[in-house]
């Protein structure tokens, strides 16, 4: 079939169609007469990519999700959309401060925080893909509330960005099936649940460590088992454990934000305190 017929059956513009063709989504065979000739397959992609398209979906993203049903790659244009979302609401809603204070510095200040905590995510999330970045991501953002207002928070942050932009996180391939099935899974309601806890545990350390005494020991007794040894779980964090030692995470990152946010200084001194009386009590 020829443009126009295929444009009618899968509700398209001629226009849209040869730019689908352009950009490659698309590939019909040429007619004797160098005409374009549309098959009923191609009709049926036209319907999922106007579909997409009306979803908000970025033409450059597309070819991806027709490839097959590629849960994970679904999931990121959600995060995309939704991050984008955020952004947009956060805009309007400072938009709308300005509108009721005039308090143009107050509001400048805000932005500029925001900026910082938007270019921070964005390159924790590009350093390291999949569930860890989105994890880490979600666990940072909370303490880059805040503008920088000295010289070292400047160049702390000048050195975060370094660090993200040049840092090398691999997975190896013996974990790649254990980390799909962690990318599939709601990161952000993984991360409250824990953060919940660690924050009390953190907050309150010899009370928590009273009220779950029967826990921790059983968790203990289990992280001596072969079953955990051999698990992808540990291998993970036996992974993670190395990384932060050897690639500059402990040495450069973490020392770096805590110098950009006091607030993050403040949850370190109280992580550092509450992991002391934990090693008093369990101490090997």
């Amino acid at each position: 079939m020829f443009i126009n017929e295929a444009a009618k059956l899968s509700k398209t513009t001629k226009k849209a169609i040869e730019y689908y063709c352009h950009k490659g989504l698309l590939n019909p065979k040429l007619s004797d007469k160098g005409y374009r000739l549309f098959t009923a397959e191609d009709v049926e992609v036209l319907k999922k990519v106007s579909l997409l398209r009306s979803l908000g979906v970025a033409v450059k993203d597309i070819p991806e999700l027709l490839n097959g049903n590629d849960q994970e790659a679904f999931q990121k244009i959600i995060e995309v959309q939704l991050f984008d979302i955020q952004r947009r609401k956060e805009q309007n809603d400072l938009l709308k401060e300005l509108a009721a204070s005039m308090d143009w510095e107050a509001v400048s200040l805000k932005v500029a925080a925001k900026e910082c905590q938007q270019s921070v995510i964005e390159r924790l999330t590009k350093a390291f893909p999949g569930f860890w970045g989105k994890y880490l991501a979600l666990h940072f953002q909370q303490f880059l509330q805040e503008p920088i207002q000295t010289t070292e928070q400047e160049k702390a942050y000048l050195e975060i960005c370094n660090y993200l932009d040049n840092v090398q996180f691999e997975i190896p391939d013996e974990l790649d099936d254990y980390m799909d099935t962690l990318n599939t899974q709601d990161c952000q309601k993984i991360y409250l649940n824990t953060s919940t806890a660690l924050s009390y545990a953190i907050d309150n350390p010899e009370n928590w460590l009273v009220n779950n005494k029967e826990i921790v020991e059983q968790y203990l007794e289990f992280q001596k088992t072969a079953e955990y040894q051999n698990s992808d779980g540990a291998k993970l964090k036996e992974l993670l454990k190395k990384f932060n030692e050897e690639q500059g995470y402990n040495s450069i990152f973490i020392p770096a934000m805590r110098k950009l946010s006091p607030a993050y200084n403040e949850y370190i001194q109280k992580f550092q305190k509450a992991d002391k009386a934990f090693l008093q009590q369990y101490r090997k």
